[in-house]
This record gives structure tokens, C-alpha cells and sequence, in this order.
């Protein structure tokens, strides 16, 4: 008797492309947010400990350790971690009773004075540290410039070439402070917008540039080409202008 043939399964029909895409997206998403939530927790974990850590230094009476300690858990920088807030609180604390027992109303000198001026300077830097289109503590930094430039301006000789008024000291070193070096908000935008383009373009390429057989698809070969082209030149305009 015959053996019967096996009836082949069917295969399941091919996903069509637009389910497929979502998938990948969905996918990419995931993946995203994994990441994000990975630097996250490394952020609120590593900043905490700094902030612990700089507790731990004043407490045994080391200044300078405990200022550092701060200053890394203020750069420890992310949108509503309460460590961020309580390291910049205890710098301006510590500056504050510095200057207070140095007795900043006239010239200062000593280590109180140094101390102050450690810890303005740490939340200036930290501020600037955590820069991006924007300054997430812009308050702090200015309290911080006005700060550091009284400090500096009394503690500067008198013989100095930029006046011996102790304002006319404090103005010049204010306006240093404050100089703006920050890139062109407008420019680096511009530069990410290319930047996302030229990706993008590629990824079109990749995605639509071939068809099923390999063979170069002219229309979205080409369009691909155009978006890359101009991304490029839209991101070299903005680094340069930037």
C-alpha cells in the first residue's frame, strides 16, 4: 500500500510592511525607554551617594571633601531629583556662613573667605556643568556670580589696574562672570535638525531605496539623496554658526 504524501503546511501569509514598521517602532521605543530608565537610576543612585557622601565630610569637619562631594551630586543633573536641589541648598549654606564669620562688609582674607568662595564657585560651575538649550538653575548661578565677584573684588589689591574701588572691582569682575559663551540656542537647533534629516534620509534609503528584488528604486533613491544632502548642509551651518 502507497505511503500517502504529507500535506504541506501552508506558510502564514508575509506582515504587510505597515505592521511590520510599527513593530519595529514599537520595538525601538521599548528599547529607548530601557535605556533612559538604565541612566536614570544610575543618575538618582550615584547622586544621592555623592550628597551622602559630602554630608559625611562636613560632618567630620572637611570642607574642602564635603564641597566636592556636593558639587558631584549637583552635576549628578536630572529634571526633579531631589538631590540636585539639597546639593545646591547645602553649597549656598555653607558659602553663606562663611562669609558671614569671615565678616564679608569689608576686605576679606583667611580660609573662611576661601571657603565661601570654594562653594559659590562650585555652584556656578555645577550650574554651567548641566548647561543645555537651557539652564536648569539659572537663579542659583546668578546668585552665584553676584557673589563670587564681591568676594573677589574684596580680597583684590587696591593697586590693581582695573580701580581701587572696591564696585568698580566688583562691576569688572561681574562682567566677566557673566559673559556669555554659551552656543546659539538658534544654530543648535538648526544643527540637530540637519542631523535628524541626514539620519533620517538614510534610514529611508535603507528602507525604501531597494525593492523586494534588490533592484535600486529610482524615486526614493533619489529622495532619500536629496533629505541627506540637505541635512548635511543644514548641520555644517549650524556647528559653524553655532
Amino acid at each position: 500500500m502507497p505511503t500517502p504524501t504529507p500535506t504541506p503546511t501552508p506558510m502564514p501569509p508575509p506582515m504587510p510592511a505597515p505592521m511590520l514598521l510599527r513593530r519595529k517602532l514599537a520595538w525601538a521605543l521599548v528599547a529607548l525607554l530601557f535605556c533612559t530608565g538604565v541612566v536614570l537610576v544610575r543618575v538618582l543612585w550615584d547622586g544621592a551617594a555623592a550628597l551622602a557622601e559630602g554630608d559625611r565630610a562636613i560632618a567630620a569637619g572637611d570642607t574642602d571633601e564635603a564641597i566636592a562631594r556636593w558639587r558631584r551630586a549637583a552635576r549628578w543633573y536630572a529634571p526633579g531629583a531631589p538631590h540636585v536641589a539639597r546639593a545646591y541648598d547645602r553649597l549656598e549654606a555653607l558659602a553663606t556662613e562663611a562669609e558671614r564669620a569671615a565678616g564679608t562688609v569689608g576686605p576679606t582674607s583667611g580660609k573662611d573667605a576661601g571657603t565661601a568662595l570654594a562653594a559659590w564657585t562650585a555652584v556656578r560651575s555645577s550650574a554651567l556643568a548641566t548647561r543645555w538649550l537651557t539652564i536648569p538653575h539659572a537663579d542659583r548661578l546668578a546668585r552665584a556670580n553676584q557673589r563670587i565677584a564681591a568676594l573677589m573684588a574684596a580680597r583684590e589689591d587696591g593697586a590693581r589696574s582695573i580701580g581701587a574701588d572696591p564696585e568698580t572691582r566688583r562691576v569688572w569682575h561681574l562682567a566677566l562672570l557673566t559673559r556669555d559663551r554659551a552656543p546659539s540656542v538658534p544654530f543648535t537647533l538648526l544643527a540637530l535638525a540637519g542631523f535628524a534629516l541626514w539620519v533620517g534620509g538614510a534610514a529611508l534609503f535603507a528602507w525604501r531605496g531597494l525593492d523586494d528584488e534588490d533592484r535600486l528604486d529610482r524615486r526614493f533613491a533619489a529622495l532619500a539623496g536629496v533629505i541627506v544632502a540637505v541635512g548635511l548642509v543644514l548641520w555644517m551651518l549650524g556647528l559653524h554658526f553655532a
